[in-house]
């Protein structure tokens, strides 16, 4: 077996498009180690039966052994800024509440009251206490019984057995993350190289700058591994092909057995290998340039310069320290080229996608919606860096809804990422649909063994979940 994966093809080039590992070699700063570290589980064959994808009984699986059990990402520190500040994380028909108890300090309970069973947190809210909103019972920040109306009528309550049932909950970088399970081992366990691979990027220092919730007609894992490969962007993406090193694309998995981390790196500022060995690089410059100007208005917009002493890459790099820098007052100068244009995607088990470097800095989440295996939720936020110079931290945004049949560009703020979700969205209802009716004899899917080789990863690991 270990023979047979050495044959594995691991990305394509061509003169215009070299793989990611030679452009580090070419950066005009020093490139973080992290980005230069390749992964070190090898993917193995697998066949994935489609009705996974649809069965209520294999989501009722999902919801007893994996979402139970893990250790997910739940929200940011910057969503609940004071202490009182509250917000429901929902997965599937369980649901949670975050709680800043303190001033670094927070809990998690389930969002039910211990009363008849309302549901105490249905959004962003505040308050000294936890009050349920049907018949007010009433616990403290840490998830004492503060209160009863008409205490004299029960009883039978005992206030230490009526403490709100709480959940792991710890923190990194900024991101709060919970686990249901009381047994569950520390979330460094599960985190495995995020925190050292993350170390020069700072997730803690950085804000919520959008964060939308997309209702999606297909299930949750469809939904992700549309985010896990680059393989799709030659036929989904086709107008990115002249700036983007789509199937260049690096892929590395780590997985300690308790930690179970993948990557892609995607180059930017480079074409398509698909374009051929004569595609222009100049063309795909001036695509980048025009690409990260979308996200600042009114700038002007170079153009690539052929006598500099830069290559194309760092001189689209470069342009966006100088823009990030006036715009945030902060020092970019030692910031590797890798990190200010190329889109570098981290995944954690089971459904955490944090990005690393300010070439796409997207934070990704996929839920299931309800009970309905067929439908499920995506997230995405864009993080900024906290701007320099004293300036406050700027609160996190408020989350923008978008509901199943509406789009992306219905919020145009968003510039260009609209467009790619939306031509992602495009393909997910069509996805579910063709699985739930294929032909018995050929409902699996057939994945790349380089390309799709983070899916394979994925359903290895919750195989192993789901058995245990």
């Amino acid at each position: 077996m270990a023979g047979d994966e050495l044959k594995v093809v691991r990305g394509f080039s061509s003169k215009a498009s070299p793989l990611p590992q030679d452009l580090l070699k070419a950066d005009t700063r020093e490139v973080p180690a992290g980005l230069l570290a390749t992964g070190t589980y090898p993917s193995a064959d697998k066949t994935i039966a489609l009705n996974r994808y649809c069965s209520p009984e294999f989501a009722q699986l999902e919801k007893e052994k994996l979402w139970k059990k893990v250790w997910q990402f739940a929200c940011r520190e910057e969503d609940i800024p004071n202490v009182g500040d509250r917000i429901p994380y929902t997965v599937g028909d369980l649901s949670f509440m975050i709680v800043r108890s303190g001033p670094s300090s927070f809990r998690a309970f389930y969002n039910t009251c211990l009363h008849r069973g309302t549901r105490l947190c249905d959004g962003m809210s505040s308050g000294e206490s936890v009050r349920c909103p049907f018949h007010a019972w009433e616990w403290n920040l840490d998830g004492s019984l503060k209160n009863i109306p008409s205490r004299w009528d029960f009883p039978k309550v005992d206030s230490e057995k009526y403490r709100l049932p709480d959940v792991k909950c710890e923190t990194w970088g900024g991101f709060i993350f919970v686990n249901p399970d009381p047994d569950a081992a520390p979330l460094s366990k599960a985190l495995g190289v995020l925190p050292e691979h993350f170390a020069s990027f700072n997730p803690a220092e950085r804000f919520t700058a959008f964060h939308i919730r997309k209702k999606v007609r297909a299930n949750w894992k469809i939904t992700m591994e549309a985010f896990l490969e680059s393989y799709h962007v030659v036929e989904t993406h086709t107008e990115s092909l002249g700036f983007t090193g789509d199937a260049s694309t690096q892929y590395d998995v780590w997985d300690d057995g308790a930690s179970h981390i993948s990557r892609l790196i995607t180059p930017s500022a480079i074409p398509s290998p698909h374009l051929g060995d004569h595609a222009s690089v100049a063309d795909a410059v001036n695509q980048a340039f025009q690409a990260f100007a979308l996200a600042m208005p009114g700038v002007p917009v170079p153009q690539y310069d052929p006598a500099s002493r830069l290559n194309g890459r760092a001189q689209v790099a470069e342009w966006r320290r100088q823009m990030m820098g006036a715009g945030l007052g902060r020092d970019f100068s030692n910031v590797s080229d890798a990190t200010m244009i190329d889109s570098i995607q981290y995944y954690m088990f089971p459904n955490f996608c944090p990005w690393f470097g300010e070439g796409l800095p997207l934070v990704y989440q996929f839920l299931p919606h309800g009970d309905n295996p067929n439908e499920s939720i995506m997230s995405v936020r864009l993080t900024v860096p906290v701007p320099g110079g004293g300036a406050p931290r700027p609160p996190s945004a408020p989350i923008r809804e978008i509901d199943f049949d509406e789009r992306f560009d219905a919020v145009p703020e968003i510039g260009l990422l609209a467009i790619i979700f939306d031509q992602d969205m495009g393909n997910l209802p069509r996805v579910q649909a063709g699985l739930r009716g294929a032909e018995p004899g050929h409902a699996f899917a057939t994945l790349g063994r380089y390309q799709e080789q983070r899916i394979r990863h994925f359903h290895d690991v919750l195989d192993r979940t789901l058995e245990a």
